[in-house]
C-alpha cells in the first residue's frame, strides 16, 4: 500500500540528500530537545518566588562624610523617623540587599554534631527586630527579635550575636526535616529563637540560595545600608522622598545606591534571560531551516521525476496517492533522523549533566521534540507533495 520498497530503492539511489537531510534532522532534534529542556529550566529559576517583598521594597546606603565608625543611636533615629511614615510598611538596617548577589556567607552547623559533620554555607543578614516585616517574611515558629537582642560592635571586635532566625530551608538542613529547631544552637553558640519562611536571600544564583539566617547585629565600622519596604503602588514616590526625609534628619551625609529589588532581580537573572532569548531564537532559526531543506530536497526530487510522476499518473495514479508517496519517503528520512537525534539529545545532555550540573533530560520533552520535528518534516513536504500531485500525465509524458 506504501510502496516501501520502490521508494527506498529510490532514496538509495538519491542517498546523498536523504542523508544530508537525516542528519539536519537529527541536529535539529538533539538541539531543539536540549534547549527546550534548559530554556524551562532556566525560566523556572527565575519564576521561583523569592520570599520577600521584591515589588514594594528598596535599598538605599548611607555614607557620612566624616570619618570613622557609626552611632548605632543614628540609625535608630533614622529607623524611627522612617517607620513613622504612613506610606512605609517597615524600615531596618541590613548589611546587604536580597537578591542582590553580594553581602555575607558562613558556615554554620548545629552545635551537637562534630566539626565538618553537617555543615551548611548560609547566607548571613545583619538587621535589626523590624528584618523580619521589612523582608516580609512569616514567623514560623519562636519568636521575632527585640531591642534587647541586638548587638552592636566592630567587625574588630570578634563579638557575636547570641540569637538567630533561620528560614525553614536553613532549619531541616542544620537539624533534620520535622525537627523543632527553637532553643537548639549552631556554631558559634548562637541560639535558634525562630523559623522564618524561606527566601532565596541575597545570592539567587548560588547554592547558598535558601539557606538564609538572620542576626541581630550591627557593626559600627560597615557601611549602612537601609531596606525600606512600602505599601503597594508607592515605590517610585518613596524612593524620592525618603532620601530627603534622611537628609533633613542630618545633612552631613550622602545619600546613594537607592534602588529596588526588582531592579537586583532583574540583574541577577539577566544571563538566564540571555540564555533563554539566545536558545529560543536557535530554536525557530533550526527549524527553519530544517524545514525549507526539506522544502528544497523535495521539489528537487519532483521536478528530477516529472516523467516518473507523470507516468503514474496515466497509469492511474491518483493525486492522494501522488502525495502520499512522498509523504511517506521523507517520514523514512524524517524517521531515521529522529532515531538518530535521540541518541544525540541524550547524549548531549548526559555530557552538560557530567560537565554543568544540569538535571537528567526529562522524557517528556524528547517524546515532545520527537512529535514537533515528525509534524515539522511532514509539513514541509506537504507542499512539494502538492505540487507533485498536480503534474499532468500529458505534460508528464512529453517532457524530456
Amino acid at each position: 500500500m506504501f510502496e516501501f520498497g520502490p521508494i527506498l530503492r529510490t532514496l538509495w539511489r538519491n542517498k546523498t540528500g536523504a542523508l544530508l537531510i537525516m542528519l539536519q534532522t537529527a541536529l535539529t532534534l538533539a538541539i531543539v530537545v536540549n534547549a527546550a529542556f534548559i530554556i524551562t529550566q532556566r525560566q523556572a529559576k527565575i519564576d521561583r518566588p523569592t520570599g520577600v517583598d521584591e515589588a514594594n521594597t528598596f535599598t538605599l546606603s548611607v555614607i557620612p562624610i566624616q570619618a570613622g565608625d557609626k552611632h548605632y543611636a543614628d540609625v535608630e533615629r533614622d529607623m524611627i523617623a522612617l517607620n513613622q511614615l504612613p506610606d512605609v510598611v517597615s524600615a531596618s538596617i541590613v548589611n546587604s540587599a536580597p537578591l542582590s548577589s553580594s553581602g555575607s556567607t558562613n558556615t554554620m552547623r548545629a552545635e551537637d554534631n562534630k566539626p565538618g559533620i553537617g555543615e551548611v554555607e548560609s547566607n548571613v543578614f545583619n538587621t535589626d527586630q523590624r528584618g523580619l516585616d521589612t523582608f516580609g517574611l512569616k514567623l514560623l515558629a519562636g519568636r521575632n527579635f527585640t531591642a534587647n537582642d541586638m548587638t552592636v560592635t566592630s567587625s574588630l571586635d570578634g563579638k557575636t550575636p547570641t540569637v538567630c532566625i533561620v528560614t525553614r530551608q536553613l532549619a531541616n538542613k542544620l537539624f533534620g526535616k520535622g525537627v523543632d529547631p527553637i532553643g537548639k544552637l549552631v556554631t558559634p553558640g548562637v541560639q535558634v529563637i525562630g523559623v522564618a519562611s524561606d527566601t532565596i536571600g541575597a545570592y539567587p544564583n548560588s547554592d547558598v540560595a535558601g539557606d538564609v539566617v538572620l542576626v541581630p547585629q550591627f557593626y559600627t565600622n560597615f557601611n549602612l545600608r537601609y531596606l525600606i519596604r512600602v505599601k503597594p503602588g508607592q515605590l517610585d514616590a518613596m524612593m524620592k522622598k525618603v532620601p530627603d526625609v534622611l537628609n533633613n534628619l542630618d545633612n552631613q551625609r550622602v545619600i546613594t545606591s537607592v534602588r529596588s529589588l526588582l531592579s537586583y532581580k532583574r540583574s541577577a537573572y539577566r544571563s538566564d534571560q540571555a540564555t533563554i532569548s539566545m536558545l529560543s531564537v536557535t530554536m525557530v532559526l533550526i527549524s527553519l531551516v530544517t524545514g525549507l531543506g526539506i522544502v528544497g530536497l523535495t521539489l528537487l526530487w519532483v521536478n528530477q521525476r516529472r516523467k516518473q510522476i507523470g507516468t503514474r499518473r496515466a497509469l492511474g495514479a491518483t493525486k492522494l496517492m501522488v502525495v502520499r508517496y512522498f509523504l511517506v519517503e521523507n517520514g523514512i528520512i524524517i524517521g531515521a533522523g529522529i532515531v538518530l537525534g535521540c541518541a544525540l539529545a541524550l547524549f548531549a545532555n548526559h555530557l552538560m549533566v557530567q560537565h554543568y550540573q544540569m538535571k537528567a533530560l526529562e522524557v517528556g520533552y524528547l517524546a515532545g521534540g520527537v512529535v514537533a520535528v515528525w509534524l515539522l518534516g511532514l509539513l514541509a513536504a506537504l507542499m512539494p507533495a502538492w505540487r507533485a500531485a498536480q503534474v499532468s500525465p500529458s505534460l508528464a509524458t512529453r517532457s524530456v
